[in-house]
C-alpha cells in the first residue's frame, strides 16, 4: 500500500464464492477452483491441513499418539450453511475409523476462523489450515505427520480486469509476499 497509495483495499471475508462478473469484487482469493471458468485464475499456494487442539483440551483428554486414539476425542467440524473452503472437510472425522465412518461432532461451525476459536477455547479437536494457526496462542498440532487434503488457493479476476493497473499492482504485491510465508 505504501508502493501504491492511491489503491484502496477492501477485504471481504466470506466462505461463499463471490460473483466477480457482477463486480461484487475486483479480484478474489478462492480456496478452490472457481465455478465460473471464464475468470483468469492463477494458483497462489497449496494450503496444508492438520488436526489441532488446545493445550488445555489435550491436558484434560490426552494427546493422541495414533489415528485410532482420535476415537476417544471430541471433534469440531465445518458446519452446514456455507460451502466448505476445503474439498473434503470431513477427512479428520473419518481418519482412523472402521469402515470410513464419520465420528460424531460436538460442535459445527460455519467458518474457518470460528473453528480456530472453538479449538482455542478447548471444545475439542478440529482440522485447520496451517496458515490460520501461525503465531496463534493456545493451539497445538496433533499427529503432525498426518496431513489432510491439500487445498489450492487461487488468485482470480474477470477477463475485463486483465489490464487494470490496480489489479496488476495488487497481484504483483501478493505474489511478492507469498515467498515470505512460512507455513
Amino acid at each position: 500500500m505504501q508502493l501504491n497509495p492511491d489503491i484502496e483495499v477492501e477485504l471481504i471475508f466470506d466462505d461463499k464464492e463471490l460473483d466477480l462478473s457482477t463486480r461484487q469484487a475486483d479480484i478474489g482469493i478462492f480456496m478452490r477452483r472457481p465455478k465460473q471458468l471464464n475468470y483468469i485464475q492463477k494458483k497462489l499456494i497449496d494450503i496444508n491441513y492438520h488436526i489441532y487442539g488446545s493445550p488445555k483440551y489435550l491436558e484434560k483428554h490426552g494427546f493422541p499418539k495414533s489415528t485410532s486414539d482420535l476415537n476417544k476425542h471430541s471433534f469440531i467440524s465445518f458446519g452446514r450453511g456455507a460451502p466448505s473452503p476445503v474439498y473434503n472437510p470431513d477427512w479428520a472425522l473419518k481418519l482412523g475409523t472402521k469402515d470410513n465412518k464419520k465420528r460424531k461432532t460436538v460442535m459445527k461451525v460455519n467458518s474457518v476462523y470460528g473453528l480456530l476459536l472453538a479449538v482455542q477455547s478447548g471444545v475439542g479437536l478440529a482440522a485447520l489450515p496451517d496458515y490460520i494457526t501461525v503465531n496463534q496462542p493456545n493451539i497445538v498440532k496433533v499427529l503432525p505427520n498426518i496431513e489432510g487434503p491439500i487445498t489450492e488457493a487461487h488468485f482470480v479476476y474477470p477477463q475485463s480486469m486483465k489490464n487494470v493497473a490496480r489489479v496488476q499492482a495488487f497481484r504483483n504485491f501478493l505474489y511478492s509476499k507469498i515467498s515470505e510465508w512460512e507455513f
